[in-house]
This record gives C-alpha cells, sequence and structure tokens, in this order.
C-alpha cells in the first residue's frame, strides 16, 4: 500500500507552502532564542491592539509568565516573525503553561509541585495568534505531562474560550505524557489553522493537541508520533469537533493509533483525511492494541463523515482500515468515509480503489455538494483529494490589514489595504481561471457560482490568500 504514498514527506510539506504562491517574498531571518526572556513592548492586549511578540526572547517571556500564573484571561497575542528556538537538552523550551508544575527564577521547570501544597495551576487562557510564522527546532522533554509549545490551555471562566490559531512548529522533538506539536493539554479550547512537523512521543500524544479540546480545525501534522496512544491529530478526545484536518506523519502505537484521533469519548471527525501509516503493536496480555485509518477506538461512540484514509493499517490484534475497536458499534457513525480496497481489517465505511479516489468524481462525493474538498491537479497528495482550505492556505501575517469585499460576490470584488501587484483567480480543483496586475478591483462576472480562492500579492511581497462565494 505504500506504493501510493511514495512523495517525500518533507518536500510535499514545502510543496504545500508554495503552492498557488509562486514568486512569495523571501521571508526575513528569523529571531534565534539565545534561552533568555524580555518583555513585549508593543500593543495593549486587547483584540484590536494586541500585544505583539516580535523575538523568540519575548515568546520566553510568555511562557515564563504564564507559568508563574499571569492570567491571560481575555488578552489578546500576535505573534510578528519567524521564531527559531534553538532547542536542545541544554537549552529545552518551556512549554507555555505547565498546569501545577513549578517555574523558577532562572526558567527551569522545578516538577510537580503538588507534594509541597503550593500547586498553582497556571494555564494559557487568552488568545494567540501565530500569524502564519514559523517556529522551528522546538525540544520539549518533560517527565511529567502536558509537552508541547503550550503546555495547557484552558479557560475555567463561563462562556470563555481560549483560541490558539495560525501556528506553524516546522521541526523538533517533543516528549511527555500528554504531548501535542501545538497543545499538550486542552480544555475549553478552540485550535485553528495550524500545523506541525516536529517528531513526537509519549503517551497521549496528538500531532496537534495530546489530550483535550473543544474544537480542532484546518490544521495538520507531518510529524513522526509514537507512544502509548497515538492519534495523527490528537490523542484522547471527549465531545471534540476535529474538521478540515490531515495527517501524513508515520504513527507508531503500543495501544491506541489512529490516523486522526486515538481514543474517541463521543468525538466526530468530518472532512479529514490520513495519508500516514498507522500501526499498533503492544503487549497482548496487558491491553489489546488498535490501530485505524482514522480511529484508534471508539467508546461509547465515535462519529465520522466526508473522510478518507489510504495509509497502511497495522497492528498485532485489532486492525480497521477506519475504525480499530469499539465496544459499541451499534453507536458508531460513518456516513461517505473511505479506504483502499487493498486494506484489510474489521470493516466501517466504502473501500475504493486507488484509481477511483484520484478521480474528480470522488471529490464531488466528498464535497456533498459544499466546496471543501478539491481535486488535486498538482500531484501534492499523489492524486488523492485535497482538503481547500487546509492544503492550500497561507496565513499571513499582513492578512489582518487586508479587505475583500463585496463576499459573496456576483460581478466586481473590490480589494483594499494593500497596493496590490497581481491577483490570481483559482477554482476549487487549483485551477487558474483568471488573472489580473495593478488593480484592487476585480471582475468574476461569467464564472460558474461557487467557491474560488483569490491569490493576492501586494507591491511590498506579501501574499494573501483570500475565499470568495461567486453566487
Amino acid at each position: 500500500m505504500s506504493n501510493y504514498l511514495t512523495m517525500n514527506k518533507m518536500k510535499r510539506f514545502y510543496i504545500l507552502m508554495m503552492l498557488l504562491l509562486a514568486g512569495i517574498m523571501a521571508k526575513a531571518q528569523p529571531s534565534v532564542w539565545d534561552g533568555s526572556r524580555e518583555l513585549w513592548t508593543r500593543g495593549s492586549g486587547t483584540e484590536g491592539d494586541p500585544y505583539l511578540i516580535e523575538t523568540a526572547a519575548q515568546l520566553a517571556f510568555l511562557s515564563y509568565m504564564v507559568n508563574k500564573d499571569f492570567d491571560t484571561q481575555g488578552l489578546y497575542f500576535r505573534l510578528t516573525t519567524d521564531i527559531d528556538l534553538n532547542g536542545s537538552e541544554d537549552q529545552p523550551w518551556i512549554p507555555i503553561g505547565l498546569y501545577n508544575r513549578g517555574f523558577d527564577e532562572d526558567g527551569c521547570d522545578r516538577g510537580n509541585l503538588n507534594s509541597t501544597g503550593f500547586a498553582p495551576r497556571s494555564m494559557f487562557r487568552g488568545h494567540f495568534d501565530g500569524g502564519g510564522h514559523s517556529i522551528s527546532n522546538i525540544y520539549v522533554d518533560n517527565e511529567g505531562s502536558y509537552a508541547g509549545l503550550f503546555g495547557y490551555a484552558n479557560s475555567w471562566i463561563e462562556g470563555d474560550t481560549v483560541v490558539i490559531e495560525n501556528v506553524y512548529v516546522t521541526n523538533g522533538y517533543i516528549n511527555g505524557n500528554e504531548s501535542g506539536g501545538i497543545v499538550g493539554h486542552g480544555g475549553i479550547v478552540i485550535i485553528s489553522r495550524c500545523r506541525n512537523g516536529a517528531d513526537i512521543e509519549g503517551n497521549n500524544v496528538g500531532g496537534i493537541v495530546g489530550m483535550g479540546a473543544k474544537v480542532v480545525s484546518n490544521c495538520s501534522n507531518i510529524g513522526r508520533l509514537k507512544g502509548s496512544n497515538v492519534g495523527g491529530i490528537a490523542g484522547t478526545m471527549s465531545s471534540v469537533e476535529i474538521s478540515e484536518c490531515f495527517n501524513e506523519g508515520d504513527i507508531e502505537a503500543s495501544r491506541l493509533g489512529g490516523g486522526i484521533l486515538s481514543i474517541s469519548y463521543q468525538a466526530k471527525i468530518d472532512n479529514c483525511y490520513n495519508t500516514g501509516n498507522v500501526s499498533a503493536i503492544g503487549d497482548t496480555s496487558a491491553y489489546y492494541p488498535a490501530a485505524g485509518g482514522l480511529f484508534g477506538m471508539a467508546s461509547p461512540r465515535g462519529e465520522a463523515k466526508n473522510s478518507y484514509s489510504v495509509g497502511e493499517i497495522t497492528g498485532n490484534h485489532h486492525v480497521g482500515c477506519l475504525l480499530g475497536f469499539t465496544v459499541r458499534p451499534e453507536n458508531m457513525i460513518f456516513e461517505n468515509c473511505y479506504y483502499l480496497n487493498v486494506c484489510s481489517g474489521d470493516e466501517y465505511g466504502i473501500p475504493k480503489s486507488a484509481e477511483e479516489m484520484r478521480e474528480e468524481a470522488f471529490v464531488d462525493r466528498l464535497n456533498q455538494g459544499n466546496a471543501v474538498w478539491g481535486f488535486d491537479v498538482n500531484n501534492i497528495n499523489d492524486g488523492f483529494p485535497i482538503l481547500v482550505r487546509t492544503d492550500l492556505s497561507v496565513n499571513s501575517k499582513e492578512e489582518q490589514q487586508l479587505a475583500v469585499f463585496p463576499n459573496p460576490v456576483k460581478d466586481m470584488v473590490n480589494i483594499e489595504g494593500r497596493d496590490v501587484a497581481e491577483i490570481q483567480v483559482y477554482n476549487v480543483l487549483g485551477v487558474k481561471v483568471k488573472s489580473f496586475t495593478n488593480t484592487n478591483r476585480i471582475s468574476v462576472e461569467g464564472l460558474p457560482e461557487g467557491v474560488y480562492l483569490l491569490r493576492i500579492a501586494d507591491k511590498e511581497g506579501n501574499t494573501i490568500l483570500e475565499r470568495i462565494v461567486k453566487e
């Protein structure tokens, strides 16, 4: 089956970044962390004027303050530059939010403080916008829980939700009991438009989040994942919604492995795909390992819609093309979900050949009348369908300064906030249908109704993608 997935994964990672963005300007050199901390100086922490994190030292200061129990409830932060954490055993990253783990004045993790009678319950409670900037060379090796860029993110205030978005961890190593590329342990948190390329190990492991979250959307993982319970996007989840996400990282679990989610307690997967190989091989005398293309295990229920898996699924006990194991098969819902017909295992969903899954008709079948999936015309996913907003989106730090209106549109589209050099219009199949230069006003008259992507390049070299609906 691995013959169907021949594209080098790191190469694909960068192709995804560059697709539809030819001509994007070279980024400035990243801010390299030397282990120091410094206070941010710009912004007031409001939605309209967020605190600006402009250096690696300022990001480290955010970690320091949160772990000293600085209350970020209702505060907004935005990253404005690429970060190189320069991580190693001698310079580990201390996750933002350690829950009940101490944090010395010198920045060192002191371990679990419950035994001392002092447990500060430090967590990130605010809104963090990564601006689409990269965070490279992360190194986290926690003996206990909560390993990731963010260790613990949650809000205990009724009606309030933590938001972490547009964060792009490119590479590195993360290890811990509950470990994820973006968040180790989440509670009432929405994670969106985030990517992980770091290798992760631990107990409850997820490419994006290790355990717990409210919503995970438009996220992806290419990192190699290994541990006890391992999911391509998330580890252990209850009542979470995972939508428009994909995993292509290989998964090696000793208990439960899932291409998207390891363990589901009433979780929902919608419009997701997995191309990574999933294995669950462990001691069957102590536990029954299970591997699945979407779920490792679901109990008491799980739901998947409009999704597929083409990764190789292997194990030494329960093996399923989409679902590894459930004790309540009557509570499982699989609607419009597919797997390669060369897969053998417990059957949920519909088998299709690789040729069938590479056809435009299969894209239409997944879309169900919506515009979520696109045909892989540029062969970035070995010909299998791609998620338009997740695969093709690059979130620019300049995006907030751009206005595109009206949207939906009938004929003329206006662009304000940027001095436009070029605009290219793509349909959901990735085909360029119109092109304009040196204008902030374009016509989409004559195009069929549907969803389109605008690739907008300004005269300063920034490139932004915007999604419009043509009526």
